[in-house]
């Protein structure tokens, strides 16, 4: 330490000595920064090298293109993004430039042309990119097609209005519960990204701007997040001169493509809320499903019509009901269209984005003005100008609700639809015997059937407006009867065997006649005694059936049969009636007997009917041939056949039928026998006719 403080004292040589030592200081710290500088020249020339061959890559290819368009645009892109990277690689730090004189800006000056070559490229590339994808946007959020070659919008083409995302329709009172709302709220928030985007771009190339404003910019058009300062894009953003971009221009046509889609926007959704507004369509559906429906001159329909008419109307008035409880439609009845503060609010942000403005605000209020008047007028002649109103205002909820009376419509068809008989009745199946073997199941329905049709008179008929209960009160009354009848009427059909020839079960069908009995009681209280009638019919219709088939038998007996009176084929040879007609009173007697049980079983109106009425007129015959009485033409038949013995011949038979004339009578027995004395005569006739002509010719 001493010897370094003797060292500095003043002595002769010694400043020499700290001159000395400042010489080899300064160029130790010059020779240091030659070798930085060195470095940083050699990373900076590197960088150069990999630019500018890109560069001049990317200048032949788009040399050798026909135009830009046959190239991806994300090309484009990708190279946009590129570029600006390698700007902000190549902005040079001129602190080491001190140490190598012949650097210094007056020596040298490629840096200059460095710089003047990257912004030719980056006016064509990043600059040129990020407008023709301004525009790229603004087409697709406005359906508007782009020039070819300039990538300009096209003057005076078609725009497209904003596709709403949910397509589906929903009921909805208020603006902001539709599609077509969102769509255009949608549309502004992306109209709103393009201005900020619109004018980032024009202040970055017009004027002084800032990195974060590029950053943005980038992020929208590219879609990429470009890291560093940006601070030497900024300054060749500005500079680009080989993009031509007039200013007024691009305005012009970024906002005359723009104000067209919102202005189809706003008239889809002021079509949508106030044209087709969903309360007149609930309206306009429910008179065309109720015209007619409850009014008491209106002929009957089908009970399947109604009830598909009943449960339209019930499901329009729900819904209308459900639109009106929601509230938030006291726009209704403003004088002006006022639709809320979320309608409110994109209003405001329209005006607020340069690219609308308040032109745009204006024309969307006239627009809507004048649909909203025509929406008022079309409000008062539905609710307002016709009878009862459907709807009303409720002061204390500040809101549009259903009218007393249409309530009341809603509440009943609410209560009358849950009845079990207002269900579609299901497709009958096919049922056996064994399956369905009475009616007392049936019986027991009906009795239930019956008391909940006398709930729902009691209860839920009251609940319908005065002018509707009666004709409710008939579908009530129809549906049950109907259902009553329909039921048993295919109980008692699957209950009967198909074929004819099995036999006839008389305690069954008493207990079903019992059964059908307790049903016309049912019916009648339902003022459908007719449908009772009918069912008994169906009993009588099942005996004369089975009546028909033993007449059917019966006709096939000889005597009965057409051919017993057609003696055509006798030839004169001798020939036995009795055997030829057979044994009438047996077979009789065995069809009478099973005849009984039916007709015991049916009702005087079968009873009275021809067909049912000749087996009491058939037994009392039988019942005289029995005694041998003397008015039996059974027994004058069986005399008859009798006296012309079994050996009728040509030569006797005009002897023997005059002797046993047919006797008169006007019943069954008595005209069969009568025929068949006709036709024996007349075929005797013939045959004696036939004998005595050869006679005649040999004689003369």
């Amino acid at each position: 330490m001493r010897n370094f403080l003797d060292w500095l004292r003043p002595a002769p040589g010694r400043l020499q000595r700290i001159a000395l030592a400042m010489v080899w200081l300064l160029l130790a710290v010059w020779a240091t920064g030659i070798l930085l500088a060195a470095v940083q020249l050699g990373t900076w020339r590197q960088e150069l090298t990999r630019t500018l061959t890109h560069l001049n890559a990317d200048a032949y290819f788009r040399a050798r293109v026909q135009n830009r368009e046959s190239v991806d645009p994300e090309w484009y892109r990708r190279k946009a993004t590129a570029l600006i990277s390698a700007t902000e690689r190549l902005q040079r730090d001129t602190l080491w430039t001190l140490f190598l004189p012949g650097s210094w800006a007056a020596f040298d000056r490629l840096e200059e042309q460095v710089q003047a070559r990257l912004a030719r490229e980056f006016g064509d590339i990043v600059v040129e990119t990020v407008r023709r994808e301004l525009y790229a946007r603004a087409s697709t959020l406005t359906g508007v097609a782009l020039v070819r070659r300039t990538g300009d919008l096209q003057a005076g083409a078609e725009c497209q209005s904003p596709v709403p995302r949910d397509v589906e329709r929903k009921l909805a009172a208020t603006a902001e519960d539709l599609p077509e709302f969102v769509a255009v709220t949608d549309y502004v928030a992306a109209v709103e990204r393009l201005d900020a985007a619109v004018q980032s771009f024009l202040s970055l190339h017009y004027s002084v701007g800032h990195p974060e404003q590029l950053r943005q910019l980038l992020a929208y058009t590219l879609g990429k997040d470009v890291p560093g300062a940006l601070a030497g894009s900024v300054r060749m953003f500005q500079g680009a001169d080989e993009v031509d971009v007039q200013r007024s221009l691009m305005l012009a046509r970024l906002q005359w493509a723009t104000r067209c889609s919102l202005g189809k926007a706003m008239g889809a959704l002021h079509t949508r809320l106030l044209n087709t507004n969903d309360l007149f369509a609930l309206e306009q559906g429910l008179v065309e499903r109720s015209t007619g429906l409850f009014e008491v001159s209106a002929r009957p329909a089908a009970f399947d019509r109604t009830l598909e008419r009943y449960r339209a109307v019930h499901a329009l008035l729900e819904d209308q009901h459900a639109l009106l409880a929601r509230g938030r439609n006291d726009w209704m009845r403003q004088a002006k269209l006022q639709l809320g503060p979320a309608y409110q609010d994109v209003m405001r942000r329209i005006e607020r984005t340069r690219l609308f403005g308040p032109e745009m605000v204006h024309q969307l209020h006239h627009q809507s003005g004048a649909a909203f008047a025509e929406f008022r007028r079309h409000f008062e002649e539905a609710f307002g100008s016709r009878g009862q109103a459907g709807i009303v205002w409720v002061d204390g909820e500040q809101r549009f609700a259903l009218s007393g009376e249409r309530g009341a419509l809603r509440a009943g068809l609410a209560g009358l639809l849950q009845a079990s008989f207002m269900a579609e009745e299901p497709a009958p199946a096919g049922r056996s015997v064994r399956e369905n073997p009475n009616l007392a199941r049936v019986t027991q329905e009906a009795r239930a059937l019956a008391a909940e049709r006398a709930r729902v008179r009691a209860e839920v008929l009251p609940l319908f407006p005065a002018q509707a209960q009666p004709v409710v009160a008939r579908v009530v009354d129809a549906r049950v009867a109907e259902l009553i009848y329909q039921r048993a009427y295919r109980t008692l059909q699957s209950a009967w065997p198909a074929e004819r020839k099995v036999p006839f079960d008389a305690l069954l069908f008493r207990q079903q006649r019992e059964q059908v009995a307790h049903l016309q009681a049912v019916l009648k209280e339902t003022g459908a005694g007719a449908l009772g009638e009918r069912l008994e019919a169906t009993l009588d219709a099942e005996l004369a059936r089975r009546l028909a088939a033993l007449h059917d038998e019966w006709q096939q007996h000889p005597l009965q049969d057409a051919r017993a009176t057609d003696f055509a084929a006798w030839q004169g040879e001798p020939l036995s009636p009795a055997q030829a007609l057979g044994a009438a009173p047996a077979r009789l007697e065995a069809l009478v007997q099973q005849a009984q049980p039916l007709l015991a079983l049916g009702s005087p109106r079968l009873l009275a009917d021809a067909s049912a009425a000749r087996w009491p007129a058939l037994q009392s015959e039988l019942q005289r041939y029995q005694a041998r009485a003397g008015d039996s033409s059974l027994l004058r038949l069986e005399r008859y056949l009798a006296a012309l013995g079994p050996d009728l011949r040509r030569d006797n038979c005009a002897e023997r039928l005059a002797a046993a004339p047919a006797p008169a009578g006007d019943d069954e027995i008595a005209q069969r026998h009568l025929q068949v004395h006709q036709g024996l005569s007349l075929r005797c006739h013939q045959l004696r006719t036939q004998a005595s002509a050869p006679a005649d010719s040999a004689a003369q």
